[in-house]
């Protein structure tokens, strides 16, 4: 069986915390009636409600609206392939790319699949942060270049500034000619229209920024709780720009220096951290915890 219409396909991009998860578990349970997968960089990440989950198998969570979840994997261009080519293939693909990375390289790969027809790049920015993050001397090349990439600017934590997130707009309009708008349920309603998108030109532009120039990451894992005293003493004092998973007792989510501990079902700890490249002495930070887990440096 062939499909008759190619199978749209929809990037989310977006600095690191700027609200991508919250935007896809909110496109997973909205009313659009389409059948829609999403492919996720961090599969954990996605807290989708008990409710809406019919089925969860290996590296994939069925929805009950007939929406999916999937884990994206190293090799994204062979999975979107798989995708296109199912004898009944869902009726659009959403893509989030790494908050370390730039959208346009998935955007890329879309144009490399047969059956398949890119409908957009959208790329989320936090109101709160851009105009600091924009001038950062380590990570606003990249902050720019994702926004340049952009079809269309989702502005997220508007609520989150004093002026109702104008200034980040006044910021936005001198880097892109995009739309930019809140995520409102039309604005994401469009997302999935599956109007086609042309190549974003600013993606060839310059050589790409690889996050492993930028970053560095750190993973914990153990099957025991962490200490969440010493814990917190170093997420208060650590130059972190991002840090979620789950303790052992809690869910942590953090974004620049704000973060969250909600108390969670006891199961095994499992966290990343990221910070900046060279700003954190991981072997201070490895001793620091729980002596119980296994770490490893990316």
């Amino acid at each position: 069986m062939t499909r008759a219409l190619p199978l749209p396909l929809t990037i989310l991009g977006g600095y690191l915390g700027a609200g991508k998860t919250t935007l896809i578990n909110r496109l997973l349970a909205g009313a659009h009636g389409k059948r829609l997968t999403v492919l996720v960089n961090d599969f954990g990440a996605i807290n989708i409600d008990a409710g809406l989950i019919a089925e969860h198998k290996g590296d994939t969570i069925s929805l009950a609206n007939g929406c999916a979840c999937c884990q994206l994997q190293d090799d994204a261009l062979k999975q979107l392939q798989t995708l296109a080519a199912l004898e009944t293939p869902p009726d659009h693909v959403l893509v989030e790319a790494s908050g370390a990375g730039e959208p346009a390289r998935l955007a890329y790969l879309g144009y490399g699949v047969s059956g398949l027809q890119l409908a957009g790049v959208y790329v989320a920015i936090d109101a709160e942060t851009i105009a600091a993050k924009r001038h950062d001397k380590f990570t606003g090349k990249l902050v720019q270049r994702q926004i340049m990439q952009a079809d269309y600017c989702l502005l997220t934590k508007t609520d989150l500034t004093a002026d109702a997130g104008a200034a980040a707009r006044d910021a936005l309009i001198t880097l892109t000619a995009a739309p930019i708008g809140e995520p409102t349920d039309e604005v994401l309603a469009d997302m999935l229209s599956g109007a086609p998108s042309p190549l974003p030109k600013s993606a060839a532009a310059a050589a790409p920024l690889y996050a492993d120039t930028l970053f560095d990451s750190f993973t914990l894992t153990a099957d025991a709780p962490l200490n969440i005293e010493k814990l917190t003493a170093l997420l208060d004092t650590l130059p972190l720009v991002r840090a979620k998973g789950h303790t052992g007792t809690h869910r942590l989510q953090l974004v620049g220096n704000r973060y969250t501990l909600i108390e969670a079902e006891t199961r095994p700890a499992e966290l990343v951290f990221i910070a900046e490249k060279g700003t954190v002495d991981w072997g201070v930070f490895e001793k620091h915890l729980s002596p119980a887990m296994v770490a490893t440096r990316t």
